[in-house]
């Protein structure tokens, strides 16, 4: 298995109109308005904003439950994911586990391996068609 590239990089945040501003500002990014918004069903909201060929997601939630909000709560803004674009991702999962890597299922494209088996790092795998 070999990773392609880095995907994006997820970034918890309080209020995403102040950080696409702040990231607009300082380095002169510009959001994707074609992708990102709400989605009730993970208590989030997010944009995103490309940086060469990968992008910065900008991820605050909407509810006080699942993993963003606890995120959030525990240790405010600030890096949340690294998202990794592999070329299958069941290639992907097999051979992490192959390899001992505590790795979840992969549904719709993507997988997450654990934290544990990343060095601390919340990890997701992607496939794009």
């Amino acid at each position: 298995m070999k990773a392609t590239r880095i995907d994006h990089v997820g970034i918890v945040v309080k209020d995403i109109d102040a950080a696409l501003a702040t990231y607009a500002g300082n380095f002169g990014f510009t959001a994707d308005s074609k992708r990102g918004g709400e989605l009730p069903a993970l208590g989030i909201k997010n944009a995103f904003m490309p940086v060469g060929e990968s992008d910065l997601e900008f991820i605050q939630p909407t509810s006080s439950e699942g993993p963003v909000a606890q995120f959030a709560a525990e240790r405010g803004e600030g890096t949340f994911m690294l998202s990794l674009e592999v070329e299958d991702i069941d290639a992907a999962v097999e051979h992490l586990r192959a390899a001992g890597a505590r790795v979840g299922n992969a549904s719709n494209g993507v997988a997450f391996v654990s934290m544990k088996s990343t060095h601390g790092v919340n990890l997701q795998l992607v496939q794009r068609q």
